[in-house]
């Protein structure tokens, strides 16, 4: 297939990006660092009698280990954890293992679940697993758990384990050590902490009961997320990072931004992994994993560029696999300071954003335009409240300003106010899509008059804590625990962890106390869209796109399958036929 010219001639001065420039998709020319992981799976054979079922899915994280072999930890059989199998060599001989190539498109740091933001790469590379997961539809069901019930004052809840379940160092997983894991993640991490509200755990036997300081009533989608992922505890590396996970693979070996090395996990609850071994490599070239998925070095790619779906949509031998999900591309707006602080300057800001071209162009149409917080099918969406949330009008957005005392004073084509430039600096990470979306809105500010700059970083996230940022082009998973409340509370609540605008306001408090509560389905929902319309009134962020994920494969890969959630890749069906 010759891939040297694709070419999209569309003008991007259609949508504020340039009236000069044409946006030109050439692989050759991507220049979007990545982390690009490679999964090289050795088979038993995806047709034996292998693992099946709910729950066969990967759960939560791996750890970070400086380049170390993880060892057998305190507590863990002799001969378990952190040991290859000698039958199980990750150096897999060429022409004798089918090799199948998994490339992740995230950031790759420390995975131990309670790390933070990164938390769900082990959930992805099947190293570990939550006790609850999200089907298809992201509604909750139940993964390492059997049954489970609530209290009449929705504060205590009984969860019965599965029978038989063991932790990848060969411990069993009981109601103890599941206790010891998650109160050793909410001790680390602030989220899961305010999220889970935990007022005490019970565990005795198989059964674990949960205390909470206040109802809350989707205690089973916070035990989804991947800060829940249950480690073993008595097998934490030298570090103190938890490696050791209930997941249908084991991590054996980490070089830190090069590569992990996987064995099955053949006492997987699940049932006997599909692949023998999971070698992931990290690769920071975009256009070189389209072409080595091309040429057949690599059996899968997640994390390409949306102009290469068009390389493997539809080509003989390839497929992919693509699920809307609730990940919105969004601007955030510094609200202290003195221009992105003002109402007015937002709304024209948010007037000069095209969306409907932004999602058609910046991600070659795999994004739906959005001004809502949630998609547009799920119950938390209302667009049509949103009167204050603005359409596309540059013209409009000129005058905005100008009746407002920002104008060009001294005629050298950059607006200023009260005496001073209006000079901006936009913050962003390499996230497909994201650097696109920064340079589309810095031309659009230029054609307002506005002087933007646009600086890409590795994560914005301890700039965006800091608040040392102007604008702050993102990406965020709006539902991920499958309920509006989590991002809601953290991202607009006035103490919320990921509240990088400063954004404060107590109609929104006392609005997220409510819905923080609420057991009823039909009235979260429509707290969730008074909050959302609530927060946007005065355009304090832009929404511009939700995105639909991908991944890109050869035709023989099975059990590889993109998730809403994008929490579930590697799996114990993962395999190459």
């Amino acid at each position: 297939m010759d891939t040297g010219n694709l070419e999209v001639k569309q003008e991007i001065g259609e949508f504020g990006i340039s009236d000069r420039m044409k946006r030109r998709v050439e692989m050759k020319k991507t220049t979007i660092a990545c982390l690009i992981m490679l999964a090289v799976l050795t088979l038993t054979a995806c047709g034996s009698k292998t693992a099946g079922g709910v729950g066969s899915e990967a759960g939560s994280n791996a750890a970070t280990m400086n380049g170390k072999t993880p060892g057998a930890a305190a507590g863990a059989p002799e001969g378990s954890a952190g040991k290859k199998d000698a039958n199980a060599s990750s150096n897999l001989e060429a022409g004798t293992d089918t090799r199948s190539n998994f490339v992740f498109g995230d950031y790759v740091g420390n995975v131990d679940p309670a790390s933070g933001a990164y938390a769900w790469v082990g959930m992805r590379t099947g190293v570990m697993e939550s006790l609850f997961r999200f089907d298809e539809n992201l509604n909750v069901e139940k993964n390492l758990v059997k049954e489970y019930s609530v209290s009449d004052d929705g504060l205590a809840w009984t969860i019965e384990l599965r029978d038989g379940v063991l932790f990848q160092s060969g411990n069993p997983v009981d109601a103890e050590a599941v206790k010891a894991s998650l109160l050793r993640t909410c001790s680390m991490q602030s989220r899961a902490a305010q999220e889970l509200n935990i007022a005490s755990i019970d565990a005795e036997g198989n059964t674990l009961k949960i205390t909470t300081n206040t109802p809350n009533p989707v205690l089973p989608n916070c035990l989804c997320d991947p800060y829940s992922g249950i480690v073993d505890v008595k097998s934490l590396d030298d570090a103190g990072n938890a490696t050791i996970g209930t997941g249908p693979f084991k991590l054996v070996e980490y070089v830190e931004n090069q590569r992990m090395e996987l064995d099955a996990f053949d006492d997987y609850w699940g049932g006997r992994p599909a692949s023998k071994h999971v070698t992931i490599r990290a690769i920071n070239d975009l256009d070189a994993s389209s072409m080595a998925l091309q040429k057949g070095e690599l059996d899968a790619c997640y994390g390409l560029s949306y102009d290469a779906r068009d390389l493997f949509d539809g080509t003989k031998g390839f497929k992919i696999s693509q699920a809307a999900t609730s990940r919105v591309y969004k601007i955030y707006f510094n609200l202290e300071h003195e221009f992105t602080g003002d109402p007015v300057f937002r709304k024209a800001v948010c007037m000069a954003v095209d969306r409907e071209n932004y999602a058609k162009v910046l991600v070659n149409g795999a994004g739906t335009p959005t001004k809502t917080t949630f998609p547009a099918v799920t119950a938390f969406s209302d667009e049509a409240s949103l009167a204050n949330v603005p359409d596309f009008d540059m013209e409009g957005a000129k005058k905005l300003l100008e009746e407002h005392g920002y104008r060009d004073s001294d005629g050298d084509g950059i607006l200023d106010k009260d005496g001073e430039k209006v000079s901006l600096q936009i913050i962003t990470y390499g996230r497909t899509g994201l650097p696109q979306s920064s340079q589309a809105l810095q031309s659009a500010l230029s054609q307002l008059g506005i002087e933007a700059s646009v600086e890409q970083l590795d994560s914005t996230e301890d700039r965006g804590h800091a608040g040392t940022f102007d604008l702050s082009v993102y990406a965020e998973v709006t539902l991920p625990t499958g309920d509006p409340y989590s991002y809601l509370m953290n991202s607009y609540g006035t103490d919320g962890t990921n509240n990088f605008g400063r954004y404060s306001n107590a109609e929104v408090d006392a609005l997220l106390g409510e819905l923080a509560v609420e057991f009823d389905t039909g009235r979260r929902a429509e707290l969730a869209k008074q909050i959302d319309k609530t927060v946007l009134a005065d355009n304090s962020y832009c929404n511009m796109f939700h995105l639909n994920m991908y991944m890109a494969m050869k035709d023989t890969v099975e059990g590889l399958e993109q998730s809403p959630v994008d929490y579930y890749h590697i799996t114990a069906q993962t395999c190459v036929k």
